[in-house]
């Protein structure tokens, strides 16, 4: 055999002989990528996307966990109120009483004692006191008119949340007729969504919860 054939034939065995480890080498890199991927979860879209709050959706009650003042609110009507000093009730009769405020498209007063039924427009019961509440409210005066306002945080879909936004503020004002408040005092509801929510969709859930909210907007007064 001629040395050029020695040659060629180690050539040959040394790429035989790498074969095998090359392929064995591709086979344990897929297979540590694959159950990678397999412990981060999956690429799909729907499985990451986000959903609006667990258990009950806290919408606006800021004061959750803390320990409240409570005041009694007396009405023009002589009705009294059993409210909590700074909610809704005592803002808004402030604002209502002061003659130099005015009332408008940017006047805003947040619910904080609302909830619902995580992803829903289903009220829970303990909030029908709030909505009772500000029911009375417009008896006592009667030449209110306010718009109800939705909004969520910036969690999940966006058409989700101004879905579920505008179906929260039009169930509180359903809960508001349901409470005896003069519909022509009600100018309607409009959802949001997360159009206005400062917050980013990471931030914690007590962060993200002041972006949850039902408001209350006084037009006339």
């Amino acid at each position: 055999m001629s040395s050029d054939q020695i040659v060629h034939s180690e050539v040959r065995n040394s790429k035989v002989d790498w074969l095998p480890l090359v392929l064995g080498t591709m086979f344990v890199l897929g297979l540590i990528i694959f159950v990678f991927k397999g412990c981060n979860g999956s690429d799909d879209p729907e499985t990451m996307t986000s959903t609006i709050g667990t258990g009950t959706d806290s919408v606006v009650n800021i004061f959750e966990g803390t320990t409240r003042e409570s005041m009694k609110l007396k009405m023009p009507d002589g009705t009294e109120l059993n409210a909590y000093k700074n909610g809704i009730e005592d803002q808004l009769i402030i604002f209502l009483n002061n003659p130099s405020a005015v009332p408008g498209k940017d006047v805003w007063f947040d619910f904080d004692n609302l909830n619902f039924k995580t992803g829903s427009a289903d009220i829970t019961e303990e909030s029908s006191v709030q909505i009772q509440n500000i029911a009375t409210i417009l008896k006592a005066y009667p030449k209110v008119k306010i718009k109800i306002g939705g909004y969520t945080d910036k969690t999940g879909d966006s058409l989700s949340n101004l879905r579920l936004s505008q179906n929260r503020a039009g169930a509180v004002l359903s809960a508001l007729k349901t409470s005896g408040a003069n519909s022509e005092q009600l100018l309607g509801s409009e959802g949001y969504g997360s159009q206005y929510a400062k917050v980013s969709a990471d931030a914690s859930d007590e962060d993200r919860k002041r972006d949850r909210r039902i408001a209350v907007s006084v037009r006339a007064k």
